[in-house]
């Protein structure tokens, strides 16, 4: 079986990584805040611009305890995302601020930068 081809680079579209943190006054489960951060991107950018957005809740990388999280959308559509995360208040019925930390480029910084991952390459012996 042939594979399909892969787009060159000049073509695909740039990324950017939203990581947000959630202050609320009691956990959020991963579920309940993927449905308000849709419902709320629906219906502050409609529905074009919202396909236009590329948007996408990195699953693996929410963590309930710390109640941090990775959003990915297109470069040029950052800060309407960031404004329609600024628009949610509840998440079901639990009165929620959804704070952006920051925006980087990969996930390999934004797990450096605020996720605070490191890898045994930081921890070399002299």
């Amino acid at each position: 079986m042939d594979k399909p081809k892969l787009l060159p680079p000049t073509l695909r579209t740039n990324e950017r990584y939203i990581i947000f943190n959630v202050l609320s006054e009691s956990p959020i489960a991963y579920k309940d805040l993927v449905k308000s951060i849709w419902f709320s991107c629906l219906s502050f950018l409609g529905e074009l611009k919202m396909s236009e957005c590329e948007l996408w809740v990195i699953r693996n990388l929410y963590n309930q305890k710390t109640q941090r999280g990775v959003i990915r959308c297109r470069h040029d559509m950052t800060e309407h995302v960031r404004t329609s995360l600024a628009l949610i208040k509840q998440v079901g019925n639990i009165n929620v601020i959804i704070k952006v930390i920051g925006v980087t480029g990969t996930i390999k910084s934004a797990k450096r930068k605020y996720l605070d991952f490191t890898d045994l390459k930081d921890f070399e012996v002299d």
